[in-house]
């Protein structure tokens, strides 16, 4: 009753729904990393989704100066009435937010779930993907939706 006609766009929450698929497929990728790397502590489900959330906080943390210029500039294009504009960041401060949370997520690997550095930085190349991922499918499209 509620999705008659086209009152419900699923081209506008797509990319929402794809960026929970790879929250959830980053934390099944960090759960059968610790069982391939044999970590040593705290690898029960819990403490994964736990450790996952963690490490997206801290990501999005980092790189929230980036994603709200990136709202900010599509907010700035709608206003101007372009169509589509798609926002190329800054490659030095992009780069600096990747390196931060590569540096960040490996040690907070480490600390929880103790498998050695060297795993830790698997581990980390690992989710690393899904975390980013999701943050630019949820803030590239955050305006769509506005």
């Amino acid at each position: 009753m509620y999705f008659q006609g086209n009152s419900f766009e699923f081209g506008k929450y797509a990319p929402f729904i794809i960026a929970g698929i790879l929250i959830v497929a980053g934390i099944i990728i960090l759960k059968i990393g610790l069982a391939i790397t044999k970590a040593q502590s705290k690898t029960s489900f819990k403490w994964v989704v736990g450790s996952y959330l963690i490490q997206y906080a801290v990501t999005l943390f980092l790189s929230s100066p980036m994603l709200l210029n990136m709202i900010l500039s599509q907010m700035e294009c709608m206003e101007l009435g372009l169509p589509d504009c798609y926002y190329e960041g800054e490659p030095g401060f992009i780069a600096m937010a990747v390196i931060f949370s590569v540096v960040l997520v490996l040690n907070l690997i480490n600390i929880i779930h103790k498998p050695g550095l060297k795993r830790s930085l698997i581990l980390t190349l690992l989710i690393l993907g899904p975390i980013i991922g999701s943050n630019v499918l949820i803030f590239s499209n955050i305006t769509n939706v506005m």
